[in-house]
């Protein structure tokens, strides 16, 4: 198929991949693609006609199912000719009760609105560098699902492009180690933590170590499984090793859970002798390592756990924090043999993700702009560490330019409670140290303070030097 002929296929109206199944019929009835006819491979077409890999897939898949072409595995799609009988086509929008033309779908006015505004410095918020664009073609692809495909509810089988995207978008040593069939796509990071816990905690001990400083919706979904939590203390590399093989040899712990990349809250960042070291401790004592990935936005750092334990390494990772949490959406890579447990674990919850959800993931994962998308995303973030940094550097920070929050340990005489309530009374909302710290734990005096990119970096600057002059001039109320 030469590129010339290539860039007339999306002719007409309509969705892309229709006048893609409609331009390729046409072809073949006009002998410009002759029986025997090998088509382009799926990537090399979109990047042809300028279209995603998810639109040629789904024109490709329709024109197979309605018999003009067949696709042979490992070989590739050939042209098989114009099917005898051919099944009329039907606008993939309308349902199978047909409406009369005449009459319009009515909406309601829309039942989200916009949140009150304040310098909301609690969670990350995230820029738009041309994803919500992104995201808004992805749902309308989503829209032209077949009718079967939102009569439904979710298999596994159906959703192997996804997991093949995603596995070829791993670090090169995880996707050596791991198959596509070890990505289990969960309804975001949270939903990935308590799955594998789920997993894990049904069998043998129902101990879990953690950071000594680690994430709240952790510690609630080892509660709410009713197993019990220890902490591991933690050095400047990350969680302390000898501490580690006492606490696991005394506890018989299941499971160790952790954030090499990128801490919550303190940005710790553990050396890969560091990730060794504690690899070979959970071979010795026979535990898991379930490393939590969600908040790193550029290259990382060392080895992850699924590549250094294959057979007791989970890796579970979000696209909350580097294309949108909108979408609810990301992935745990199971061990070795443990996929099958895990699948059938979100069978038993909830079934897997909705076919809808999973093509609007699908689209905007195999979106040709996406790369330049996650690049502009570390770009902004570093921006707004590097004000950060220019304003509160003499300070006691955690940070990192890869990382959308710094962790600013307060001077002395600060309470952590009564600085986030004179922030709050500012209109600044920060997220204190003592959510990250296990209910028996030392008190932290620290407040975690996450980039907002939806604040312009004027504004951002701004909040930043109030929170400096309440470090400098402390109320004598609130000295300890």
């Amino acid at each position: 198929m030469g590129t010339i002929f290539a860039e007339t296929l999306l002719s007409g109206d309509g969705p892309k991949y229709r006048r893609l199944v409609t331009g390729v019929q046409q072809a073949i009835e006009t002998g410009e693609l002759p029986v025997g006819e090998k088509l382009p491979p799926v990537r090399d077409l979109a990047w042809k006609i300028g279209i995603t890999p998810g639109t040629v897939a789904r024109a490709y898949s329709i024109l197979s199912d309605e018999g003009w072409v067949k696709t042979e595995v490992g070989r590739g799609t050939f042209v098989i000719g114009k099917p005898e009988v051919q099944t009329p086509a039907r606008h993939p929008q309308q349902s199978s009760s047909q409406r009369p033309a005449s009459q319009k779908a009515t909406f309601q006015e829309l039942a989200l609105h916009k949140e009150p505004e304040n310098d909301f410095l609690f969670a990350p918020r995230l820029p738009d560098v041309g994803q919500v664009q992104v995201i808004r073609e992805a749902i309308s692809a989503a829209a032209q699902l077949p009718d079967a495909m939102l009569l439904r509810y979710p298999f596994f089988e159906a959703q192997r492009h996804l997991r093949k995207t995603i596995h070829m978008d791993l670090p090169e040593d995880m996707r050596i180690s791991a198959d596509p069939d070890d990505v289990v796509v969960t309804n975001g990071g949270q939903n990935g933590i308590m799955l594998s816990m789920q997993t894990l905690l049904a069998e043998g001990s129902r101990v879990v170590m953690v950071e000594e400083h680690s994430y709240p919706g952790l510690r609630r979904a080892v509660e709410l499984l009713g197993a019990e939590v220890v902490a591991v203390p933690m050095d400047a590399e990350g969680v302390d090793p000898k501490a580690l093989d006492r606490i696991a040899r005394d506890t018989d712990a299941r499971l160790l859970f952790t954030m090499p990349e990128a801490h919550n809250p303190t940005c710790t960042v553990t050396s890969g002798a560091r990730r060794h070291l504690v690899a070979e401790i959970a071979r010795r004592r026979g535990f898991h390592v379930v490393q939590d990935d969600c908040y790193r936005l550029g290259a990382p750092v060392g080895p992850n756990y699924r590549s250094l334990l294959p057979e007791q390494g989970w890796f579970i990772t979000s696209f909350s924090k580097t294309i949108s949490p909108a979408l609810r959406a990301g992935y745990v890579v199971a061990p070795n043999n443990w996929a099958g447990k895990l699948r059938r674990v979100v069978d038993v919850n909830y079934f897997g993700i909705s076919a809808p959800a999973f093509e609007t993931l699908y689209q905007v994962l195999t979106h040709p702009g996406l790369p330049k998308i996650l690049t502009r995303m570390q770009e902004k973030n570093r921006e707004y560490i590097e004000v950060a940094l220019n304003v509160l550097g003499r300070f006691d920070l955690g940070w990192s330019h890869d990382v959308p929050f710094f962790w600013l340990r307060l001077p002395d005489g600060w309470r952590v409670s009564n600085f986030s309530q004179l922030a709050e009374a500012k209109g600044i909302r920060v997220r204190p140290g003592d959510d990250f710290s296990l209910r028996d734990g030392p008190a932290v005096h620290a407040v975690r303070i996450s980039v907002n990119g939806q604040m312009p970096l004027d504004r951002f600057r701004a909040v930043l030097e109030e929170i400096a002059r309440m470090l400098d001039h402390p109320p004598e109320s609130l000295s300890a």
